[in-house]
């Protein structure tokens, strides 16, 4: 389950990126940026598994 469209996040980032003075079209900024963006991702995934998890505990008998 995605929570925010790629295109959301990406939009964002530029903007985060250009306010902190740096260009998002830079090939360095590019590659950094997409470290970046993997790592929370996974971290993102990880915590709504755990989520689940602990749902699960609560309400056995519900899907979630």
């Amino acid at each position: 389950m995605k929570m925010f469209s790629e295109q959301e996040i990406e939009t964002d980032l530029n903007e985060r990126l250009r306010a902190a003075g740096l260009d998002p079209a830079d090939p360095q900024v590019v590659l950094i940026s997409g470290v970046v963006k993997q790592y929370f991702a996974q971290r993102t995934a990880e915590v709504l598994e755990r989520v689940q998890a602990v749902l699960a505990q609560l309400a056995p008998d519900k899907p979630h």
